[in-house]
């Protein structure tokens, strides 16, 4: 008789909070970033940082290659999609320069070619380890089932390229069953060396990572 009792309010009690679970729903942003033309016209010392990202490396167990490489896309991509900073481009600068380099060829009109000397430095230069990354780890949500979900956890160095000096220095760590709701800066696809994990809890623990430490770098104020 307990028991049948029990059933009446216990079932109606977990529909209810599976049900708001699953009516979470994702922001994203319209305004992405400035225009061509904004960027351009952005003071060299303006009150936005000039920030560039370093690939991360990992420093976890087992053998991730493409981990690193993808979650500093990541964070790239979500400093520019916060609005907060002139984000610059040093993962495939290389390819930057060849295309200037071609103006010496003497093959292009002159005036449709980049001029060399432009190229702007970073103040800032972020420098990250991933030092936890586990696909299935113990969580401690009891809607999951064992409380299983996916962690991950990331140091990250700000560092002043006039002086040399760290000037923050902290560990973000995320999970696929934190945050998740109101996503703003990472709602680009996965980079290619993540895509395996797309639509996985390991992508919503990447994302929620990625999430947090632009949120910390934001609210240091540089």
């Amino acid at each position: 008789m307990f028991h049948t009792q029990a059933r009446h309010w216990l079932y109606p009690l977990i529909a209810l909070l599976l049900g708001a679970c699953s009516s979470a729903t994702v922001t994203t942003r319209e305004d992405a970033g400035p225009s061509i033309r904004e960027a351009q016209t952005m003071p060299a010392m303006g009150e936005r940082k000039r920030i560039a990202v370093k690939p991360f490396v990992y420093k976890g167990t087992g053998h991730r290659p493409g981990l690193g490489k993808g979650l500093s896309e990541m964070l790239t991509d979500a400093l520019f999609n916060s609005n907060r900073f002139i984000v610059l481009e040093r993962e495939r600068i290389d390819d930057v320069m060849a295309e200037q380099d071609l103006a010496d060829s003497g093959r292009f009109r002159r005036e449709t070619v980049a001029p060399k000397g432009e190229l702007e430095g970073a103040e800032l230069l972020i420098r990250g380890s991933i030092t936890q990354f586990e696909p299935d780890c113990r969580g401690a949500s009891l809607l999951l089932i064992g409380g299983k979900q996916a962690c991950m956890a990331i140091n990250l160095r700000i560092i002043d390229v006039k002086t040399g000096r760290v000037v923050n220095a902290t560990t973000v760590e995320g999970t696929s069953g934190s945050g998740g709701v109101g996503l703003i800066f990472t709602t680009s696809p996965l980079p290619v060396g993540l895509g395996a994990w797309a639509k996985t809890p390991v992508e919503k623990a990447f994302r929620n990572t990625i999430e947090a430490a632009v949120e910390h770098i934001v609210n240091t104020k540089l």
